[in-house]
């Protein structure tokens, strides 16, 4: 498949009650939390409608987002009005080499087939020591079956993306001068829950003319506050099982830049 342009506004139609919630159960939070400290400035690569760049504001964190598009920049400042969103290309960011302390490129390169020029062009814009976390979709998961049959019956509209290995990304991130501190899998309960909401697409595909393909990869809590408290313990607990989170839907990374 050769890389595409995709138009992900038809995507952003999520609200902002809708983007705190999608944390309450993200175990890629805690990587964050984990591995951030709230010094200088940190920004988001590609940072869609603005939780992470929210989220980073709320814990004491100067944050800013880069995102290509214009609309969905608009649409994230008024989802978040104090938070700071610049339009540009993850490809060529609009920001001086050597300046940002934190960095999170979340579901990006992926969608790219020269996805180490984008590594490479995030490391020149960090400090000396500092850290990027990098999420990819892991290859040994569900997902890429997913996508394929997405693809084969015509309900994919993402246009290029592609799954990596632990290895692969670690040699990515390597080979643009940086120091990998780990790289684990995390989201088991995602891959499980795609699978369902597949299953279920399939059953209704059955009955339905040219059904619309719907989107897969978000999941949000219910308004339910028991169930807000029972499933973000579930997802923490399928992700502490070895064997399981191998399976998880993603791969996240965490570097820092070598002096």
């Amino acid at each position: 498949m050769t890389e595409t342009t995709v138009d992900f506004r038809k995507r952003m139609v999520r609200s902002r009650q809708q983007e705190l919630d999608s944390l309450d159960y993200d175990s890629l939070r805690r990587v964050i939390d984990e591995s951030l400290a709230a010094t200088g400035w940190s920004l988001e690569a590609g940072s869609g409608l603005g939780r992470y760049v929210h989220y980073l504001e709320t814990r004491g964190f100067a944050s800013v987002g880069v995102e290509i598009s214009s609309e969905i920049a608009k649409k994230a400042k008024r989802l978040f009005p104090g938070s700071d969103f610049v339009v540009g290309d993850v490809r060529q960011l609009p920001i001086k080499s050597d300046c940002i302390r934190n960095l999170l490129s979340l579901g990006v390169l992926e969608h790219f087939v020269d996805s180490q020029a984008l590594v490479t062009e995030s490391t020149r814009v960090l400090q000396t020591n500092g850290v990027m976390v990098t999420t990819v979709p892991n290859q040994y998961s569900f997902w890429p079956y997913i996508r394929s049959y997405l693809q084969r019956n015509g309900k994919w509209d993402i246009g290029f993306e592609r799954s990596l290995t632990r290895s692969e990304l670690r040699a990515i991130l390597e080979t643009s001068g940086l120091q990998v501190h780990s790289v684990r899998e995390i989201k088991a309960i995602s891959t499980v829950l795609q699978l369902l909401m597949l299953m279920m697409q399939k059953m209704v595909s059955g009955r339905t003319l040219n059904p619309e393909p719907l989107p897969l990869r978000d999941f949000y809590l219910p308004r339910e506050k028991a169930m807000r408290k029972v499933l973000p313990l579930l997802s923490r607990m399928i992700d502490s099982v070895p064997i399981v989170n191998r399976l998880g839907f993603l791969i996240v990374a965490v570097s820092h830049k070598s002096p």
